[in-house]
Formats: structure tokens, C-alpha cells, sequence
């Protein structure tokens, strides 16, 4: 989504405002500073938010706000934790701003639509795996990346046109098939989480802070 003042009321982005930076001050509170001072994690982290950015350039869409474009929120969420990738989707939709590809003033709801709410998605539904399900490979990349993906991407997108709905400016016939498309994104999302996470966690586990060799691989 690409929400702007023409297409959500001021008062809802002022609050949108207040929500991330609520979040933000969460996330840097609770933040394992510790990995910045290592060069070979900090330079990942940093890569991360540039290729967020360059996945998230690439969006489009026909009515105004109704963006789409693959996320990747859930291979970084995985990878680096919630706090970090808060940090890395920020980024993202900062350099999509400053080079005029989106509203300064719609910042935040942006970060919260695109970023924030695959963060919590993506990262509830790992934690859920890890307390009930067997701690195996396979489950791992079914669940928290091939499916935590396509879920993130759904509601996201949901959450995203639910608010362009309630806000009056679009009617669900105005829209006529884009929410279609919502569907149609679901499989690329999960796909490339799932194939970016099974290709770290093969040969770069160490760049993969939820997995664990000894927990999902030893002895199965």
C-alpha cells in the first residue's frame, strides 16, 4: 500500500504518527545492541534495508493507495528479529520518501501497513510454531517463512484497503478487481520467503537469529 493525504483523513496519519513512534522507542528500548558491533552481522542488517528498498520501489497499482508489491518483511523478520526488522522496513520506506515515491506526511501509516504489521504477523506465527509444533526443518520453512509470508502479505493488504474503505474515499465497487490481486500476491510472497529462508539457513544459518542447528537438525 501507498496511502497519502489525498486518500486517508490528516487526523488518521497523525495518529499513525504516534503509533510508530510508540513502536520505534519500543523496539530501540528492547533492542540486542550488541550485533550492530559486529561488522560481519551489521553489514547484513544494513543490506537488508537496501534491498528492501529496492523491492519496495518497484510497487504500482491503479487506483491511488492500492499499491502492490512484494514485502520480504518475513525473511527479515526471521533473520534479524522483530526490533531489527522494524529498523530495516523504517529505512525502506525512508529512502522511498526522500526520492519522492511516496508522502512524507503518510510516513508512518506506510511503515505500519507495509512493515509493521508483517513484523507482528510474521513473528507471532514463529513464535506460536516454536511453542506447538516439533521443532523440524521443514516445519520451520513451511510455516514460519512459506506461510508466514503469504499471511503477512494478506493482512497487510486487508488491513491496508480496510482502511481506505473506512475512510470513506473508496467504495469495495469502486475498487472493482484490485482486491483481486491481493490473492494473486499470496504465492510470490510465500515463495520467495520460503526459497530466501531454506538457501540461509542451508548455507548462512549464522545470518538466521530464530533458527538453531542444534534445535530443528540435530538428531532428525
Amino acid at each position: 500500500m501507498s496511502f497519502s493525504p489525498e486518500v486517508l483523513p490528516n487526523s488518521w496519519l497523525w495518529i499513525g504518527h504516534f503509533i510508530y513512534l510508540f513502536l520505534l522507542g519500543f523496539a530501540l528500548w528492547r533492542m540486542p545492541w550488541h550485533h550492530l558491533f559486529d561488522s560481519r552481522d551489521s553489514h547484513i542488517f544494513f543490506a537488508s534495508w537496501v534491498i528492501l528498498w529496492l523491492v519496495w520501489r518497484q510497487g504500482g497499482g491503479i487506483t491511488e493507495g492500492m499499491e502492490f508489491h512484494l514485502l520480504m518483511v518475513t525473511s527479515v523478520t526471521l533473520m534479524f528479529g522483530w526490533q531489527y526488522a522494524l529498523i530495516s522496513v523504517s529505512m525502506a520506506q525512508l529512502g522511498l520518501s526522500i526520492e519522492g515515491k511516496a508522502e512524507w506526511m503518510a510516513y508512518s501509516v506506510n511503515v505500519l501497513c507495509n512493515g509493521v504489521i508483517p513484523i507482528f504477523i510474521t513473528y507471532g506465527l514463529y513464535r506460536l510454531k516454536y511453542i506447538l509444533m516439533p521443532r523440524h526443518f521443514f516445519i520451520y520453512i513451511y510455516i514460519a517463512a512459506f506461510f508466514g509470508g503469504a499471511l503477512s502479505m494478506l493482512a497487510s493488504r486487508l488491513i491496508g484497503m480496510g482502511l481506505l474503505l473506512l475512510s470513506g474515499t473508496y467504495t469495495l465497487l469502486s475498487l472493482g478487481n484490485e482486491p483481486l490481486f491481493i490473492i494473486v500476491m499470496l504465492f510470490p510472497e510465500a515463495f520467495l520467503n520460503g526459497l530466501v529462508m531454506t538457501v540461509f539457513v542451508a548455507y548462512r544459518p549464522e545470518w538466521v537469529s530464530s533458527f538453531n542447528d542444534d534445535k530443528y537438525l540435530k538428531g532428525k
